[in-house]
């Protein structure tokens, strides 16, 4: 999270610099705070990938960039870092250099392009250096990226327009939620390249300062450009959309603020640009917290059943996939094995307890499906949902599912279930009354062991609520 959070500081201080050269004051970097610094970029964060590679592939290509502007030895010598950097970190790097080249051009420095060009190709003839392409599929075949042309039409789209994308139908196929982004990223295209067009076309009588500008405006629409086509192309094998997760809205976020820097540059009337903007992020920052609130608040009740499932039976039962679950017992037995342990695991939710769970009322209007032959990801569920508990404030600590015995007490987060947007706005609440799960619980119990279920809300008065169902383990 450190280096994604760094990456998007360091982008937003970029922009600055550019608004500063173009005269203008730090207000008109309101749109690109309420832009970047939102929720699906938090969530963005809690991706690996997206926080130590995408965001920092972004940063430091643009960063490097913007370098190659400013007249100086030593900031050509920390572009040329910084594109090497961006292509060690992750091959769409690489283009950078391409990036990088056009601008040099663009400033009449022939002979530093040549140079700058010189270590580019040395630097991807090194990445590549015993490449070898081994797959169970034909990922790695040419042609079949080319078998289905409208979806590299769409992802391409829904990649730049993705900060409209409110609708994660990953490796899905196209839904009528994904206009908004794709129409959005058509509509970013036709306006970036009627922007160069208008740059190759138009005979520039610019002051220094804003040739230096354009100039830094032209290799970011090239670095963002290329990246999207490459990354639309390599994504699409199948008739889905693959790019419509958050780990991949920088990019989308970055066209987005492109548009607006240029339409600063070329338009006189630069506060209502900015007033217009600014309304536009704040809107979209509002739909943010609408779409990803919610998963806010199942990250925070992940990792609490977790941590209690780790103190009280000494495992991590949180992931679906055997290879996490046992990463996260390993990790955690050697830092608590530690004789000076970094942090130590502190129990949570005291209250429940056996003497609690046989006190506790039941919960009479609940769902319960066993799912032997679930069409979900898990192979043997089971389903839960009511809409009689409990009462999930805005601050919420997750809604749990207790499954019990004489012997076990193991959680797992549930999900509150979301208020309608007008019923937010009207009752203010972003949760309405119950729950639902659907979980693979027979992975956490015991062969032949019979368990009861109960529900947990640590906000609510009443903290639990037992299910009249009782399930064994296979």
């Amino acid at each position: 999270m450190i280096i994604g959070n760094a990456s998007l500081l360091g982008i937003t201080f970029l922009i600055y610099r550019l608004l500063q050269r173009i005269g203008l004051s730090i207000s008109y970097l309101l749109p690109v705070v309420l832009t970047l610094f939102s929720p699906v970029m938090y969530e963005g964060n809690l991706w690996a990938g997206a926080a130590t590679v995408y965001m920092p592939v972004c940063f430091t290509g643009m960063l490097s960039i913007y370098l190659l502007t400013v007249p100086s030895r030593i900031a050509f010598v920390s572009a040329v870092f910084a594109a090497i950097l961006a292509t060690y970190s992750f091959g769409n790097g690489m283009f950078t250099f391409l990036a990088g080249c056009a601008v040099l051009l663009y400033l009449k420095k022939t002979l530093t392009a040549c140079l700058w060009m010189l270590v580019g190709l040395a630097a991807a003839l090194i990445y590549f250096g015993g490449f070898k392409t081994h797959s169970a599929t034909s990922a790695f075949d040419w042609a079949v990226h080319f078998r289905y042309p409208a979806y590299i039409f769409y992802n391409f789209s829904a990649f730049v327009g993705g900060i409209f994308n409110y609708y994660e139908n990953v490796n899905g196929p196209v839904a009528l939620q994904n206009t908004p982004a794709i129409l959005c990223g058509v509509a970013i295209s036709v306006f970036i390249a009627w922007s160069l067009f208008k740059i190759a076309t138009t005979r520039s009588h610019d002051e220094r300062g804003m040739f230096a500008v354009k100039a830094t405006w032209i290799g970011f629409v090239i670095f963002i450009g290329i990246t999207s086509v490459v990354i639309a192309y390599s994504r699409t094998s199948a008739p889905q959309m693959t790019v419509v997760s958050s780990r991949y809205k920088i990019y989308s976020m970055t066209a987005f603020l492109l548009v607006y820097l240029w339409c600063l540059i070329s338009f006189k009337k630069q506060r209502t640009i900015g007033i217009i903007f600014a309304t536009t992020s704040a809107i979209l920052l509002v739909f943010n917290y609408f779409v990803y609130y919610e998963k806010f608040v199942n990250y925070k009740s992940h990792s609490l059943a977790g941590l209690f499932n780790y103190t009280n039976r000494g495992q991590w039962i949180i992931y679906n996939g055997s290879y996490f679950e046992g990463a996260s017992k390993l990790i955690c037995d050697s830092i608590r094995n530690n004789p000076k342990p970094v942090f130590h695991f502190q129990p949570v939710f005291h209250e429940l307890s056996r003497e609690a769970l046989s006190k506790a009322p039941a919960l009479l209007d609940v769902r319960v499906i066993e799912n032997k032959h679930s069409s979900n990801r898990f192979i043997s569920s089971i389903s839960v949902g009511t809409n009689a508990f409990p009462t999930t404030p805005n601050m919420s600590q997750g809604v749990y599912l207790v499954m019990y015995n004489e012997e076990d007490i193991v959680l797992f987060a549930a999900n509150p279930l979301k208020n309608g947007r007008f019923n937010m706005l009207r009752q203010r609440n972003y949760f309405k009354p119950g729950f639902y799960l659907e979980e693979d619980i027979h992975r956490a119990m015991r062969k032949g062991k019979v368990y009861k279920l109960a529900v947990f809300c640590p906000t609510e008065k009443e903290k639990l609520r037992l299910i009249n169902h009782q399930i064994t383990g296979i």
